[in-house]
């Protein structure tokens, strides 16, 4: 289950390698394409879609246009900036900005043009050349250039969100026409170095400067199939669907993007949007609580079949959610301590008692896929984890041997696993006295500080508080608004934060971000554990590097065995599934029928326009 964004969550957009196909030419392209640049590519394997092609297979290309969707969204927003930060801007404002590539959602890792006509790309990803479509415009007409995307990854390296100023870090973008880009990438060998550049939403330079000089915010302005309508801060965005859209007839968008007009609703909190979803305020929602799912919905409308309901995969296969610990304090850096913390959550009491068994036990990072480690470590993960020293996992016998760093050990909140996790402690030092576990560093009792975005986690945390009580240690609950956790979170003050984790389905971005040591201690990071690991370095950059299903796997299963053991998540609970309502009045295609996990805003329209 996961929560709709408003774009499609998936952030896995992977170009890579020389690709020789040429350029089918649409009418009204006058100039020759370079044949080294191709109109796709995927670093595991052939296209599907070749040049030229109509749709893509999953839509359905003659979807009528019109009609409105209506969704909600949790909490607000407080600016418009879509490049600055700190600040809130509306993710669904994106919408109005095409990017370079996008992804196909019946392959593993294959991408093909929007603003991009062509692309090529060094053997060792050194570097990446874009050539613009000459017939992409903004929505004032003016054509968009070479300048807008470096201005865009300048902008976003300089003052975006920390995120992105990690992630381009090794990137220097250089205008070498009106129409050509060139990304210069300083890490040799990174397959993901287009995923990184693809992703990201095309600001016009013209606008965002002018905006500057005259020390205002710009008006959102964009070249993409959506144009901003209205923005009432706090209580609505509205989006209206642009007449003439420059790339209206491509491949890639035909059959999505019907709606005339999306309207996204802010609600306080998940209860007052439930209440209006089920008035019919507005016509869509991706549940997000198992109780509510299993019993919040019944009544006459979904009896009569005015309501529907439907359990699809996940779009990037499961998501695993859990507490990160800080591995900078010096009694959670102790792996016993971090084991026997994990002793104590009960998964399988929690999942029954609180969420009617609607999860998934996390066994793996990657689910029940083909990339999930099992058994014995075989020749090429021993071959990737060799000869490294650092934290010392790969010398471990019990990490070649089970990838699960819980076998031979008690089940988790059992009596025994209770015993387990006291002796565990005391080893550690973290000795009792009355009935408290006393922190050596300060003579103190224990208390973890905890800190959490999103308030599903609230049942399982009040279970493990009660759970972590009956071994001496105490959690404190920090309690502030959604920003300030968020910077106490990148200022690594607390001992425990909640993170929910999607692993992509060609993982080694999101791997390196989250747990590599190079992140470890930059300022603002997502590394929020500061695990130090040459092994899982190691996993995480032939990840980053795989350019075979092969190689793929055997990396996939090296970084799980060797995570898993290092204990710097204590997973609560994984999802495999989105959970959809909506009120029947729109048609979907068949692929969503058979499977494919369901896009609204993009795949949908309504019936009856």
């Amino acid at each position: 289950m996961t929560r709709d964004t408003g774009i499609t969550r998936r952030q896995a957009l992977v170009f890579g390698g020389t690709a020789a196909a040429s350029l089918v030419l649409r009418p009204g392209w006058a100039a020759a394409q370079d044949p080294a640049f191709a109109h796709g590519f995927s670093p595991l394997g052939a296209l599907h879609y070749p040049p030229g092609f109509a749709a893509f297979d999953y839509v359905e290309p003659a979807a009528p246009k019109g009609g409105t969707l209506r969704l909600a969204r949790i909490g607000t927003y407080d600016t418009l900036d879509t490049l600055a930060f700190p600040g809130r801007p509306p993710a669904d404002l994106r919408l109005i900005y095409d990017r370079l590539v996008v992804p196909s959602d019946d392959e593993t890792a294959s991408f093909y043009g929007v603003l991009a006509s062509g692309i090529r790309v060094a053997d060792d990803f050194s570097e990446v050349l874009v050539d613009l479509n000459p017939l992409a415009r903004w929505h004032d007409g003016r054509a968009v250039t070479a300048e807008d995307v470096v201005f865009t990854f300048t902008a976003l390296k300089t003052d975006g969100p920390p995120f992105y100023r990690q992630a381009f870090l090794p990137f220097t973008v250089t205008a070498l026409s009106p129409t050509r880009v060139q990304f210069a990438n300083s890490r040799i060998g990174f397959r993901d170095v287009v995923r990184q550049i693809a992703t990201i939403p095309i600001h016009p330079a013209h606008v965002w400067q002018a905006a500057r000089a005259a020390g205002s915010d710009p008006e959102p302005l964009g070249s993409g199939p959506y144009r901003l309508a209205d923005a009432i801060f706090g209580r609505q965005l509205a989006l209206a669907r642009v007449p003439g859209y420059w790339g209206a007839e491509l491949g890639v968008n035909r059959g999505r993007w019907n709606f005339d007009r999306l309207v996204f609703d802010y609600y306080r909190d998940e209860t007052v949007a439930m209440e209006a979803f089920r008035a019919g305020t507005y016509d869509l929602r991706f549940e997000t609580d198992p109780i509510r799912w299993a019993g919040g919905y019944a009544g006459p409308a979904l009896d009569a079949g005015d309501l529907q309901r439907a359990e699809s995969p996940g779009p990037d296969g499961h998501s695993v959610h859990g507490l990160v610990y800080n591995l900078r304090r010096p009694f959670l850096a102790d792996r016993r301590v971090r084991l026997a913390l994990r002793l104590a959550y009960d998964f399988e009491a929690v999942n029954e008692t609180l969420f009617s068994g609607a999860y998934a036990r996390f066994d793996s990072v990657f689910g029940d896929t083909d990339l999930a480690a099992a058994g014995p470590a075989s020749a090429a993960e021993r071959a990737i984890l060799a000869g490294l020293a650092g934290s010392g996992e790969a010398a471990d016998p019990a990490v070649l041997a089970d990838p699960d760093p819980l076998a031979g050990l008690p089940p988790p909140g059992s009596r025994a696993a209770f015993v387990e996790a006291a002796r565990l402690l005391d080893a550690a030092g973290l000795t009792v006295a009355e009935g408290r576990r006393i922190d050596p560093a300060t003579g103190e009792p224990l208390t973890l500080s905890l800190l959490t975005l999103d308030p599903l986690f609230e049942p399982p945390l009040a279970w493990l508080a009660a759970a972590f009580d009956r071994l001496g240690i105490a959690v404190r609950r920090v309690q502030a608004d959604a920003s300030t956790t968020a910077m106490l979170m990148l200022d690594r003050d607390f001992d425990l934060a909640t993170l929910s984790w999607s692993p992509a389905r060609l993982p080694g971005t999101a791997e390196r971000l989250l747990w590599h040591s190079a992140l470890a201690d930059m300022p603002d990071s997502y590394a929020l554990s500061g695990i130090r690991s040459a092994t899982l370095d190691a996993a995480i950059e032939a990840l980053e590097v795989a350019r075979s299903p092969e190689a793929l796997a055997a990396a996939a299963h090296a970084f799980d065995r060797v995570f898993r053991h290092a204990l710097v998540l204590l997973p609560l609970w994984r999802t495999s599934e989105t959970w959809i309502a909506w009120w029947d009045r729109f048609g979907r295609p068949e692929s969503e029928r058979n499977g494919l996990s369901p896009a609204p805003i993009e795949r949908w329209w309504a019936r009856d326009t």
